[in-house]
């Protein structure tokens, strides 16, 4: 049964996405709210986490409707915390990937067509000035940063990395802590099979954050959010006992 739900899940995947993918970018040229797109891709979502067999339960998620824009700063775990995330939202916030994923072919425009965030790492004025364009389109979803960078492997919350917190530092944004528990054990790094389960997510309080702050100061806040994340990522794993 777990391997037929695991082809099925791929399947599924990869063919909403090769099926849907053109039709999707399509329309985003004449979506310029990116509406109906954002509905294309909730559903996405949604469907592979029901054909996963993942039970969402959420916790403090009226913190998140405080604000029009926010940046969400989550553990990282799973390829299912992306999912998951547009799902709990009933949008896709505006994710940070490398400017590298661009350049493939289809999945390139898709991913401007989602609205994510084009990042070059080894210019930090480009990659800001692609958050502030992003933002003043006058979009009104989230951010969301993995600031370990990586999954990890053990589900223990990694060090936060430097350059993407304190460009997002820069842009004045509220900083909203969540934590999951459970995605790891739905799909683990560097498995591609699904396993069904409960999945838990724990929205924290958010923390305010001043444009033009010194490295000094960003190194605090980056430290207290490191801090908070993993405060919510011991209580999302206690609701998931």
């Amino acid at each position: 049964m777990l391997h037929l739900r695991t082809v099925l899940f791929w399947l599924v995947c990869s063919g909403i996405v090769a099926l849907v993918g053109p039709f999707f970018i399509a329309v985003s040229y004449l979506d310029k709210k990116r509406r109906f797109s954002h509905k294309i891709i909730v559903f996405w979502a949604w469907c592979l986490l029901k054909i996963a067999g993942v039970r969402l339960e959420v916790q403090n998620v009226e913190i998140l409707k405080r604000y029009s824009q926010y940046v969400i700063v989550c553990n990282h775990q799973s390829y299912f915390d992306i999912f998951c995330l547009i799902v709990i939202l009933g949008r896709c916030p505006h994710f940070l990937a490398k400017k590298e994923l661009f350049r493939i072919p289809i999945f390139g425009q898709a991913l401007r067509a989602a609205d994510v965030i084009e990042i070059d790492r080894e210019n930090p004025d480009a990659a800001l000035a692609s958050i502030k364009a992003m933002l003043e389109k006058g979009l009104s979803n989230p951010v969301c940063i993995f600031p370990e960078g990586t999954r990890s492997t053990t589900g223990e919350l990694q060090p936060f990395r430097k350059k993407g917190l304190n460009l997002l530092m820069d842009t004045g944004l509220p900083f909203v802590p969540v934590a999951f528990h459970g995605t790891r054990e739905v799909m683990p790094k560097k498995k591609y099979t699904v396993t069904p389960g409960r999945v838990c997510f724990v929205v924290g309080e958010p923390v305010e954050v001043e444009a033009g702050m010194d490295d000094e100061r960003k190194d605090e806040v980056r430290h207290l959010l490191w801090h908070r994340v993993k405060e919510l990522r011991e209580k999302a794993r206690t609701a998931c006992s």
